[in-house]
Order: structure tokens, then sequence, then C-alpha cells
């Protein structure tokens, strides 16, 4: 992502539902409906970790500050909910569905920010800092082999291949 795309995303996650969307994609590299369908029981606050989509992670401070943030808009919102998703909204807070797809098109989306590709620039990042290990994506975010060869070699050429009008070592 750009520094301008980079900027865009930072302003444009006013609340905290969508810095917690934007930092769950950002650092942990979720989808949308793994983001939806987090579950309080995945968040361990005391451990440090974090589950997505059944991926055991390590849970850093950006992502422990969106959650306290997040938690704290909940609990003021609705302090009764039963709901056991983290995400909650008006619509969701009194049965136990998780949050729709819109709700996250609604804060984000909608406003020219794509989690998609907030979570794509983490996975490349991701490659880039490790050499391009595939095996390593694999590990980290639990993606398919296929997917995970793919990163890999986009982050190759940007590692290895000269730059157009760079002349090759």
């Amino acid at each position: 992502m750009s520094d301008a795309e980079i900027t865009h995303v930072q302003k444009t996650a006013g609340t905290p539902a969508a810095r917690l969307a934007v930092a769950l994609a950002a650092v942990h590299a979720a989808r949308g409906e793994s983001i939806r369908s987090l579950r309080l029981d995945d968040v361990d606050f005391p451990q440090g970790r974090i589950t997505i989509e059944g991926n055991v992670q390590p849970m850093g401070a950006l992502t422990r500050a969106a959650l306290r943030c997040w938690f704290a808009e909940r609990g003021t919102r609705w302090p009764l909910t039963l709901n056991r998703h983290v995400l909650v909204s008006r619509q969701t807070a009194n049965g136990t569905d998780a949050v729709s797809a819109y709700f996250l098109k609604r804060q984000l989306t909608l406003h020219g920010v794509s989690l998609d590709r907030v979570r794509a620039d983490r996975v490349l990042g991701e490659a880039l800092a490790t050499g391009a290990d595939p095996l390593h994506l694999t590990a980290i975010f639990d993606l398919s082999e296929t997917t995970a060869v793919k990163y890999a070699g986009l982050a190759r050429r940007f590692l290895y291949e000269p730059l157009p009008g760079e002349k090759a070592e």
C-alpha cells in the first residue's frame, strides 16, 4: 500500500470497531469473515494470544489496544449483551449472530478502505521481511500452499529482480 493509502485507512477508521477490523487485517491478515466471526473465547489477554480461524497467534500491542478500546465501547453501549462475538451491533447485541458483512462495509468499504487490500499488504510485507518463504506464510497466516507460493513469488520479484532501468548484478 502507498503512504497515501495508509493515511486514508488511518483517517477512515474512526470508530473503535473500524480500528479493530483494520488492526486485525493489518497485523494478523484476518479476512472480513474471520473478523466478523471472531468470538470472545478467541481472545486471551492473560496469555497475549488471539485465535483467528483456528490459528493461534501472539497478540501484539496494536491488537491489544484496539481490542481494549472496542471492548470499552461495547461495554458502554451494550453492557448486558450475551452475544459471544467480539463485534456486535445494534442489530446483533440482543441475539447471538455475528455482525453482517454490511457492518464492516458501512464502517470501511463504503469509505474507500478495503480490508482485503490491507490484509494482502500485510501478507506481502511478511513475505518481504522473511525472505519470501512460503512455508512461513502458510504457518503464520494459515494460507493455502498455492496462495503462499504466489505471495512468495511476488516478494522474490521485489527482492531479487532489478527494477526497470537498473542493470542486473
